[in-house]
């Protein structure tokens, strides 16, 4: 294999998890490739975990911080909940930290392949991986030591009836235009 497909330390999903392992393994001199086939670059926790249920937590915690202001001898009313705007907001700040995090993944620090990984063959010194590039091309790449940090997606079970009644995964609940009864 040449040079420019031989790393150190090959890391699967380009998220929060993977993103730090592929800057802390760069900065100690290995040489790294994070390897991620996802439409949008940022992972689970920036786009559909982590930072959007803590928007909207600090959406309701200043709500909840208003309607107590009594307890604290100050005069502040709530208005009407506006969850198309607080939806927005979250969207907003998403957007602007999933854009940062692409360019930490794209600063040149490791290798950035976009594709899915699969090992080919392990030996006691190195994994053959190949990946399929978004692109429809294929590589293949080698390393000494492998990570995954695929995240995960939503699974929804197999119910009788549930589709009929309607249900709300963390995916939709996290992108509801309205707050559920």
């Amino acid at each position: 294999m040449s040079d420019n497909s031989t790393f150190d330390f090959a890391i699967l999903g380009g998220g929060s998890a993977g993103y730090a392992a592929a800057r802390t393994a760069a900065s100690l001199g290995l040489k790294t490739v994070v390897i991620d086939g996802a439409a949008e670059l940022g992972g689970l926790c920036i786009l559909r975990g982590c930072m959007p249920s803590k928007t909207l937590i600090e959406s309701a915690n200043r709500n909840l911080v208003i309607r107590e202001s009594a307890s604290f001898g100050l005069s502040a009313q709530a208005g009407p909940v506006n969850t198309l705007n607080i939806r927005d907001r979250k969207r907003r700040l998403i957007a602007e930290f999933s854009s940062y995090r692409q360019g930490q993944l794209e600063d040149g620090r490791f290798t950035l392949i976009r594709g899915f990984g699969k090992f080919e063959e392990v030996s006691d010194d190195v994994a053959t991986l190949s990946v399929e590039l978004l692109n429809g091309d294929s590589q293949q790449i080698s390393a000494r030591s492998v990570l995954i940090a695929t995240g995960s997606e939503v699974s929804v079970p197999n119910i009788t009836g549930l589709t009929e009644t309607g249900f709300w995964t963390s995916d939709t609940l996290l992108d509801a235009a309205e707050i559920p009864d």
